[in-house]
C-alpha cells in the first residue's frame, strides 16, 4: 500500500513539476547584488554567471572559497578538481569547475538545457567543492583512488546528489535528471552513466520526501 501511495504521489508531482521548476528563471534577480555577496574569489563564465551565483547562494560555507569556472572538452557535463598546488593545503584550496564545450563528448551542451537544470549541474559540482574543502591531502588521495573504482564512484556521486538536495536544490536536480534521461539528445554512453551512477528522478523525489522537503 505504501509503495502504491508513493507511485501515485510521484505521478501527481511529475505532472505539476515543470510549472514550478522554472520559478528560478522567472524571478527577478539583482545580479550585481548576488556578485557582491557570493562572487568573492570566484571567476565565473559569462554564459553561466547568474546560474552559478544562484547555486552559490545555497552554499554559504563556500562564500570565500577560491573557485573558477572554465570550459574544457570532457566526457561529462561538468567536473570539479582541486589545483595541484593547493591540494596540499588544509585551508584556502583553489578549485576549478570545468564545463564541457564539446557536444561530441556528451551529445548536448549545458547551455541548451533548462535554466534550473543548469543551476542543478553547477550545484552538484559545488557539493563536490564542499566535500573537498573538508578533506586533508591524504583524504583527497583516497578520494581519487576510490573514484577510479566503479562501485565507489557510484557511491560518491549518489552522496553528492544527496548533498545537493540537502542544500535545498532538490527540484532543480529533479529537473536535470528528468531532462537528461527523457528529453535530451544525450548519447547512449552518457545516459547510461546517468542511469547507473546518479540519482534518478523517482529516487530524488523519494529522498526529498524522506527529508520532509515535499
Amino acid at each position: 500500500m505504501q509503495k502504491f501511495l508513493f507511485i501515485f504521489f510521484f505521478c501527481i508531482v511529475s505532472v505539476n513539476l515543470f510549472a514550478q521548476a522554472d520559478s528560478t528563471r522567472q524571478a527577478n534577480y539583482d545580479i550585481d547584488s548576488l556578485k557582491n555577496i557570493y562572487g568573492n574569489n570566484k571567476k565565473l563564465l559569462k554564459d553561466f554567471e547568474l546560474q552559478s551565483l544562484i547555486a552559490l547562494s545555497y552554499y554559504p560555507e563556500l562564500l570565500n572559497e577560491h573557485i573558477r569556472f572554465e570550459y574544457e572538452q570532457i566526457n561529462s557535463t561538468a567536473r570539479t578538481t582541486v589545483t595541484l598546488i593547493s591540494i596540499f593545503k588544509k585551508i584556502n584550496k583553489q578549485y576549478i569547475i570545468y564545463i564541457n564545450d564539446d557536444i561530441l563528448k556528451t551529445g548536448f551542451l549545458l547551455k541548451t538545457v533548462p535554466f534550473n537544470a543548469q543551476v542543478a549541474v553547477i550545484a552538484h559540482e559545488l557539493a563536490h567543492v564542499a566535500d573537498f574543502k573538508r578533506r586533508s591531502f591524504f583524504d583527497m588521495v583516497w578520494w581519487g583512488i576510490s573514484y577510479l573504482i566503479v562501485k565507489q564512484r557510484t557511491k560518491i556521486e549518489m552522496r553528492t546528489d544527496q548533498s545537493t538536495i540537502k542544500h535545498g536544490l532538490g527540484w532543480p536536480l529533479y529537473q536535470w535528471a528528468d531532462f537528461v534521461l527523457y528529453h535530451s539528445t544525450a548519447n547512449k554512453r552518457y545516459k547510461k552513466i546517468k542511469e547507473t551512477k546518479y540519482m534518478q528522478p523517482d529516487k530524488i523525489l523519494k529522498y526529498m520526501h524522506q527529508l520532509n522537503l515535499l
